[in-house]
C-alpha cells in the first residue's frame, strides 16, 4: 500500500472494527491422536445463496439465525444483511428459499434502518418457533408462527433501537414465559468508544441494553425494576450475549461481551431482579463472541469470547512513514487488547482466563463462534469466523482464515483452516446446523460484501445421538439441562438460547459419542425442575424429548 494513502485506508478500516497492520501468520500446532476436521464448501450445492450487500462501514448486519419453522426435527435458517432478509427451509433435499416470510420492509417503521439482528424462540407452546427483527432506528417486529407461515402482530415493543447487534432469551423470572435481553452497540460514525482514547474509564459511552419480560405468547413489556438497562451505568458498546444460568445456582444469568470495555455479567438474584458485576480486567478487550458451555467437560460452565490477536512480537518492521501513522492507534487504542480470546473459568473470587495456556487465544481477529463437538468425539471443540486484514506491504490478507480448533484432553489445537476446506471470507456471523441429518455438524457462515458460505462437515465422525428438548404445551424448554452419560464419563449440556454476535445456533443437542453406539443415560432437567431420565439411548439418531419421554425419531439415514 502506498504511503500516500494509508491514511484514509486507516480511517476506513477503523471504521469497519479493522486495521492496517502486518504480522505473520500463526502456527498451527500439530494435533496429536486426532482426525483432523475436513469441510466442502457447498452453498450453491445445497440451495443456500444469499450475498451480503453492506459493502460500507461499521461491522455490518450480515447474520444467520437457525430456529425451527415447520415444527419437525429439520432445522431452519433466517439470513440477513443481503438486499432483504430471507428464510431457507431444509427439506431432505437440501435448502430452499421459502415463501412463508412477509415483506419485512413494509412492516418496520418509517425511518429504519435495516434489521441488524434477530431471534427465533417458541414463545406460545405451540411447538412452532415465532421470528423476531430489530432495526436499527426503529421498533422490533414480531412474526408470530402460524403452522410454518409467519404472521406479523403486535408484541408491545415499543423502544426504537439504535443498534441492536444481538438478542438472547431465557426465563429469568420464573413465571414459565421467555423473556428478552437486547444487546447495543454504539455507532461509529458518531463517535467511538471510552477505551478506544486509551484510557480506563468507570463509566461507559454506547447504547443501553435492555430488559423485557415475556407474558407468554401475549406480547413482551419493558422490565425497568430488574437492575437492566440505563439506570445501571449499562450503556455499552456491547456485540453478544448469553442468556444462561453461569453461576449454577438454577437462574439464568446475563453475560455481555463489550468492545473496548469490561465484559458484564447480570447476575440472577432469583427475586426477579440483576446485580450487575463488572468482569475482571482479562476481559478488557474487544468481546465479539459469547458462548457459554462446558467446554472442558468438568459438569462446569466456560465463558469463550473471541478477542483480536495481533502479538507484537510477530509485527514485521515497517517503513518509518508507515510505522508513525499507525503505531499510535496499534499502542494506545488496542494495547493489550492484542492478547487474544477469553476462555474464562470461574474461581472462588471471579473469573481466570486459560485461553492462552489451553492453547485456544490465537485466532486473529475473531467474530461470531461455535463450541460444538465437530468430529463426534465426545469433546467439545471451537471455530470462529475472522475478518480479514489488509498488510501495509502487499496488501495481503492477514489471518484471512476462520479459526478452528479440535480439542483433546483439555487442551485445543488449532487446524490448517485452508488444508481443511475453509476459504479466506470476511467472517462475521456463524451457526451451526447439522442440516442433512447426517450426524456431522456444518456451518453457515454470514460474510461481510461477500457471499455466505455454506460448509458441509466431511470429517470422519465418531457415533453422535442428536436431542431436541421440548417442554411440552405451554411450557418453555429454554434453561433445561442435559446430562449424558456415556462409558463412565458424563457431559453437560445447556439447552439456552444459543445466541451469539449476529447469530443464533441450532437448539439440537449434539452429543458425540465416539465409539460407543449408545448413550447409557440421559438426563433432562427442565426449567420448572420436572427431570426425565432415559437409559441406553441409541446413537444414529434426532430425538425430541418431552418430560414424557421421547416424542419424536428421525433416524440419520432415513435423509
Amino acid at each position: 500500500m502506498r504511503a500516500g494513502i494509508v491514511v484514509g485506508a486507516l480511517l476506513l478500516a477503523v471504521l469497519t472494527a479493522g486495521c492496517i497492520v502486518s504480522v505473520a501468520p500463526a502456527t498451527d500446532s500439530p494435533t496429536p491422536g486426532e482426525t483432523e476436521l475436513a469441510f466442502t464448501e457447498v452453498a450453491e450445492e445445497v440451495g443456500f445463496s444469499y450475498a451480503s450487500v453492506e459493502g460500507g462501514a461499521g461491522n455490518g448486519n450480515d447474520g444467520v439465525y437457525v430456529g425451527n419453522l415447520d415444527g419437525d426435527l429439520r432445522q431452519d435458517i433466517f439470513v440477513i444483511g443481503g438486499d432483504r432478509p430471507a428464510l431457507f427451509r431444509s427439506t431432505e433435499d437440501g435448502l430452499q428459499r421459502s415463501d412463508a416470510l412477509p415483506n419485512v420492509s413494509a412492516l418496520t417503521d418509517p425511518g429504519a434502518g435495516r434489521i441488524q439482528s434477530a431471534l427465533w424462540l417458541e414463545d406460545d407452546g405451540d411447538g412452532y418457533d415465532e421470528l423476531v427483527l430489530f432495526p436499527r432506528n426503529g421498533t422490533a417486529v414480531y412474526l408470530d408462527n402460524e403452522g410454518g407461515t409467519l404472521v406479523h402482530e403486535e408484541a408491545g415493543f415499543e423502544t426504537t433501537y439504535t443498534n441492536p447487534v444481538g438478542v438472547s432469551t431465557a426465563d429469568y423470572d420464573g413465571d414459565g414465559c421467555l423473556d428478552l435481553f437486547v444487546a447495543q452497540y454504539g455507532l461509529w460514525f458518531d463517535g467511538s468508544p471510552q477505551g478506544w482514547h486509551g484510557e480506563r474509564w468507570d463509566v461507559d459511552n454506547g447504547n443501553p441494553n435492555l430488559l423485557y419480560r415475556g407474558t407468554c405468547g401475549n406480547g413482551f413489556e419493558r422490565a425497568t425494576d430488574a437492575g437492566v438497562g440505563p439506570d445501571d451505568r449499562g450503556a455499552h458498546w456491547t456485540l453478544a450475549t448469553s442468556f444462561v444460568d453461569v453461576n449454577g445456582d438454577g437462574h439464568p444469568d446475563i453475560h455481555a461481551a463489550n468492545d473496548y470495555f469490561n465484559d458484564t455479567l447480570y447476575v440472577n438474584d432469583g427475586d426477579g431482579t440483576f446485580t450487575k458485576r463488572t468482569m475482571g480486567a482479562i476481559t478488557d478487550r474487544n468481546g465479539m463472541s459469547s458462548e457459554v458451555a462446558d467446554l472442558r467437560g468438568d459438569a462446569r460452565p466456560e465463558v469463550f469470547i473471541t478477542n483480536i490477536f495481533f502479538p507484537e512480537e510477530r509485527i514485521v518492521e515497517l517503513p518509518a512513514m508507515e510505522r508513525r501513522l499507525f503505531s499510535n492507534f496499534l499502542n494506545n487504542r488496542l494495547g493489550k487488547r492484542l492478547q487474544g480470546n477469553n476462555l474464562l473459568v470461574a474461581n472462588d473470587s471471579g473469573y481466570n482466563d486459560v485461553g492462552e495456556q489451553v492453547g485456544i487465544a490465537e485466532g486473529g481477529w475473531g467474530w461470531a463462534a461455535v463450541v460444538a463437538d465437530l468430529d463426534s468425539d465426545g469433546e467439545q471443540d471451537a471455530f470462529h469466523t475472522t475478518q480479514t486484514v489488509v498488510t501495509f506491504d502487499d496488501d495481503e490478507p492477514v489471518y484471512p482464515l476462520p479459526g478452528v480448533w479440535v480439542q483433546q484432553d483439555g487442551e485445543f489445537y488449532r487446524q490448517d483452516a485452508d488444508a481443511i476446506g475453509l476459504e479466506v471470507a470476511n467472517g462475521r456471523g456463524v451457526s451451526q446446523i447439522d442440516y442433512d441429518v447426517d450426524g456431522a455438524l456444518d456451518l453457515a457462515v454470514a460474510t461481510y460484501d461477500e457471499p455466505y458460505r455454506f460448509y458441509r462437515n466431511d470429517a470422519e465422525q465418531g457415533q453422535s445421538l442428536q436431542v431436541l428438548v421440548d417442554a411440552g404445551a405451554g411450557k418453555t424448554a429454554v434453561g433445561a439441562e442435559v446430562d449424558a452419560t456415556v462409558d463412565g464419563g458424563t457431559r453437560h449440556f445447556f439447552a439456552n438460547g444459543r445466541t451469539d454476535f449476529q447469530s443464533q445456533e441450532s437448539p439440537v443437542i449434539h452429543v458425540g459419542t465416539g465409539d460407543e453406539s449408545s448413550v447409557d443415560e440421559l438426563r433432562i432437567v427442565w426449567p420448572d425442575g420436572t427431570e426425565r431420565t432415559l437409559e441406553d439411548v441409541e446413537t444414529g439418531q434426532r430425538i425430541r424429548v418431552t418430560p414424557d419421554g421421547i416424542q419424536q425419531r428421525l433416524g440419520y439415514e432415513s435423509n
